[in-house]
């Protein structure tokens, strides 16, 4: 069997070991011409332990191994050298783990939210992205150590790049703090009746006549001078409502028309008559008339595609004065949201009613969304002044022709579309 590698000789630590001493020599005998050298017959490794301890004429043996002190101290540093390894290891991981939780200055605020039923685990990444703690894992171990988890879903405050474990998880244990907006969904295409329903089901702090004060006593900059009505002006969109205003009638619509300015001044709305010129034949489409147009579009159009191909339908029947047919207004002047309209529906007697009355109803029929302002500026090119359902999807088929509609109204009757 070949030899075992010492572990000594592996590390480069091999003491020099002391040889045993050698026998001393035996003392001289007489010779005797008739005596005859008698032979060892013991080996020296046999010799007995007595005869050597009292100092016998036998050999000594080194015990390789034994209690002196060349054995000890090769047994020290083969269990030394590992602890010292251990403890240089453990000493470095605790100086990087240290360093993971406490990594230095925090740099600048980073916006953080926590979304419902994230694990503690989701959270930890989710920091670490963000560049908030250094290490995710380390910051779960961290929790763990510390405790404070689970954290509550919401918006937070304060926290820092390169933030010190201990503040993110007293930050996190703290709780979002309250919200200081809250937040007011607008869709495109209610009526101011619907907007009314919708603020006081919303805050219901709000007094109901001092939200009608409101939407009679403001005049958005492009409303007829002789018009109170604000049909039109209330634009669609999200709104965060700070937490001191809410409840404030006149502040939300101040807020909702300063959107509306913003926008239709964006658009190119107050010059509508001059981007317009012409696309209605003689007649001369006002600013106003343009937002009528667009509220129109909003309440037709069910995909974007569409919204300038039926503006273009709209101007093209007012230039050669045909009534409008657009049953959405007819709808408007009943105050009620039907699929379906009956004969007495179609016939009721009102300006809104543009199945019966010629030109543009006498204001918007509803709060149009941008894209439709847009169309209603940018009508596309085309001779149409027809346009009729032609899927489920929302899309309109158009054409110049009343036999052509006919015949595209009943293949979409035949294919259910309606």
């Amino acid at each position: 069997m070949p030899e075992q590698p010492d572990p000594f000789e592996l590390f480069g630590l091999e003491p020099s070991t002391p040889q045993a001493p050698s026998a001393p020599p035996s003392p001289a005998r007489p010779s005797s011409s008739t005596e005859t050298p008698v032979p060892r017959s013991v080996p020296a490794a046999a010799s007995s332990p007595t005869a050597a301890n009292n100092g016998g004429d036998g050999d000594f043996v080194a015990v390789k191994g034994g209690s002196g002190s060349g054995g000890g101290g090769r047994w020290a540093l083969l269990i030394g050298v590992p602890l010292i390894v251990i403890a240089l290891f453990i000493a470095a991981a605790g100086f990087w783990v240290r360093g993971k939780i406490d990594p230095g200055p925090p740099g600048e605020e980073v916006e953080f939210s926590i979304a419902k039923g994230a694990t503690t685990s989701q959270i930890a990444t989710s920091l670490a992205e963000k560049k908030i703690v250094s290490s995710a894992t380390v910051f779960e171990w961290y929790v763990k150590w510390k405790g404070g988890d689970p954290f509550q879903a919401g918006k937070y405050e304060g926290l820092r790049v390169n933030s010190p474990m201990g503040e993110v998880v007293d930050i996190l244990k703290a709780g979002p703090p309250p919200p200081t907006t809250v937040s007011f969904l607008v869709r495109e295409g209610l009526w101011v009746s619907e907007f009314k329903k919708l603020a006081l089901e919303k805050f219901p702090t709000m007094d109901p006549a001092a939200l009608d004060a409101a939407l009679t006593n403001t005049h958005p900059a492009l409303q007829p001078a002789v018009s109170s009505n604000i049909e039109g002006f209330l634009f669609p969109a999200t709104y965060e409502i700070a937490q001191q205003d809410v409840g404030n009638a006149q502040k939300l619509i101040d807020q909702m028309v300063a959107a509306f300015d913003r926008v239709s001044k964006a658009e190119g709305l107050p010059d509508a008559t001059a981007k317009l010129k012409g696309v209605a034949g003689t007649k001369s489409i006002s600013p106003y008339e343009a937002l009528i147009v667009a509220s129109l579009v909003e309440s037709e159009a069910k995909v974007d595609e569409d919204r300038a191909k039926i503006a273009r339908v709209i101007y093209n029947r007012l230039a050669v004065g045909e009534t409008l047919g657009i049953d959405a207004s007819v709808l408007y002047a009943l105050q009620q949201r039907k699929t379906n309209l009956t004969n007495t529906d179609l016939r009721v007697d009102s300006p809104y009613n543009t199945r019966l009355k010629k030109g543009l109803p006498p204001a918007p029929i509803n709060s149009p969304g941008q894209d439709s302002i847009n169309a209603a500026l940018n009508p596309a090119p085309g001779d149409w002044l027809f346009y009729v359902l032609t899927d489920k999807d929302g899309r309109h088929y158009f054409t110049d022709t009343l036999s052509d509609f006919n015949r595209a109204v009943a293949d979409a009757k035949a294919r259910g579309v309606f």
